[in-house]
C-alpha cells in the first residue's frame, strides 16, 4: 500500500514546491554572480543538459525567471521523490505485504489488494478520500521556510542534517534530481508494461523464468 499511496500522489500531481535544488549562488560561476543563469543551475546536466523546449522559465506565470525556475524545479523534484517511493513500493509489494487490515470495516486486508494498477479499483473509496485529505493538508500546512532561497526547504536539511559543504551539497542535489528523473520514467514504464502485457512487472517475472 505504500506504493499505492505514493502513486496516487503522483497521479494527483499536487503543485507545491518540494525540491531542495538551489536557485541562487550554489550553481553560479564567478562571472555571473549578479545574474540568474539557468543553464548553470543544478539539474542542467548531461546527457540532456538544460532542457526547456516550451521556454517555461522565461514565459511562466510565476513572475521572474528565477521564480518560474524555482516553481518548476520544485514540482520536478517533488514528483521525482514520489516516483522513487512508488518504484520501490512496486518492487517491495511484489514479494511482501503488511500483515494488517487496509479497511477493517470491510474486512479488507493488504494481502487482498493486488499490486500495480489493479489496486486502483480494489482500494475502497473511503481510503481514497483519506489520501486526498492527507495530500490537501500537506499542500496547505507544509510551507517553504521563508528565510531560505532553496525550493522545498522545510528546515529538515539532508535527511535531517544540514550540509554545509557546497560541493557535497551540489553533488547530493544533482544525484537526487537524476534519480528522480529515472524513477519517473521507471514507474511510468512499469504501468505501461502492465497495460500492454497484462501482468505486473512482466519483464522481471519472465526474465527470471527464462534465466535472462
Amino acid at each position: 500500500m505504500i506504493s499505492l499511496t505514493f502513486t496516487a500522489a503522483l497521479c494527483l500531481a499536487s503543485a507545491s514546491a518540494f525540491a531542495p535544488a538551489s536557485t541562487n549562488s550554489v550553481a553560479r560561476t564567478s562571472s555571473s554572480l549578479d545574474a540568474f543563469v539557468v543553464e548553470e543551475e543544478i539539474g542542467a546536466q548531461q546527457p540532456a543538459g538544460y532542457f526547456d523546449p516550451l521556454n517555461l522559465v522565461k514565459r511562466g506565470p510565476y513572475g521572474s525567471p528565477e521564480k518560474n525556475f524555482a516553481h518548476y524545479r520544485g514540482i520536478e523534484v517533488k514528483h521525482g521523490r514520489v516516483a522513487m517511493a512508488a518504484t520501490v513500493g512496486m518492487l517491495v509489494q511484489d514479494s511482501s505485504r503488511f500483515n494488517a487490515f487496509a479497511s477493517p470495516s470491510t474486512n479488507l486486508k493488504f494481502d487482498d489488494i493486488p499490486n500495480g494498477l489493479a489496486a486502483l479499483k480494489a482500494f475502497p473509496l473511503e481510503g481514497w478520500v483519506q489520501i486526498v485529505i492527507l495530500i490537501g493538508a500537506h499542500e496547505l500546512l507544509v510551507k517553504q521556510r521563508a528565510s531560505s532561497d532553496i525550493p522545498g526547504d522545510f528546515g529538515t536539511g539532508y535527511l535531517g542534517r544540514n550540509m554545509k559543504d557546497d560541493d557535497s551539497k551540489r553533488r547530493a542535489l544533482s544525484v537526487e534530481i537524476t534519480n528522480g528523473r529515472l524513477a519517473m520514467l521507471g514507474i511510468l514504464g512499469m504501468f505501461a508494461s502492465e497495460v500492454i502485457n497484462g501482468e505486473v512487472l512482466y519483464e522481471i517475472h519472465n526474465g527470471i523464468k527464462s534465466g535472462f
